[in-house]
């Protein structure tokens, strides 16, 4: 486990921080392959009904453990669940009850550093894929599970209002949106952390 472990740290270095990031953004990196990528030597463990529960206006799909998932689409297993979790709420269709979310921020003098990853993994068929990107503005997208796919639906929180996923068409969308707010907003990095969406952005007055 300890040699898993440091090779993955050196893997989340060398290959999800570009070259020029700054020594805070490479030890987010860092921590957030740690904390959130699965270790192939790690056994799989079963999920509960908050996590994986669905709910459907005309039929309903039952909780299923980890070791359902495709072989050949490793990242399920995490160190860390996620600290937050978005309702879906959902139109027509089978859909999962919540989604979750990593979120952290780092407060400095006049503003903060946030970061958050999106466990699209419990949901998805494949990694999900930047298909929009621009300074405060990114888009993700991954087809859902079968079981999923007639899934009509939207989550978003009040308090975090700049992240919404919609599910529709087969798939799922995470979107970031810095647009139309206050102060000044940017995202410095934008990529995929542990086949997860993955976004740091910066607000400051």
């Amino acid at each position: 486990m300890l040699f898993n472990l440091k090779m993955l740290g050196a893997m989340v270095i060398s290959v999800a921080t570009p070259k020029g990031l700054d020594r805070p953004k490479m030890a987010i990196a860092a921590l957030l392959g740690f904390v959130i990528a699965g270790c192939s030597a790690s056994e799989p463990t079963a999920l509960n009904s908050s996590q994986t529960g669905y709910s459907s206006q005309t039929e309903s799909v039952p909780s299923e453990e980890a070791t359902s998932a495709p072989a050949d689409y490793p990242g399920d297993r995490t160190f860390m669940e996620p600290n937050m979790r978005f309702e879906v709420v959902a139109e027509s269709g089978t859909c999962p009850e919540t989604i979750g979310l990593w979120e952290f921020a780092l407060g400095f003098e006049g503003g903060a550093d946030h970061t958050v990853v999106v466990d699209t993994q419990t949901v998805a068929s494949q990694p999900a894929q930047i298909v929009l990107s621009g300074p405060q503005r990114v888009l993700y997208e991954a087809p859902l599970k079968p079981e999923l796919a007639s899934c009509l639906a939207v989550a978003r929180s009040e308090y975090l209002s700049m992240y919404t996923i919609t599910f529709g068409e087969g798939k799922v969308q995470f979107e970031a949106d810095l647009t139309n707010r206050d102060g000044f907003l940017e995202i410095q990095y934008a990529d995929i952390s542990a086949q997860r969406p993955y976004v740091h952005w910066r607000a400051a007055e």
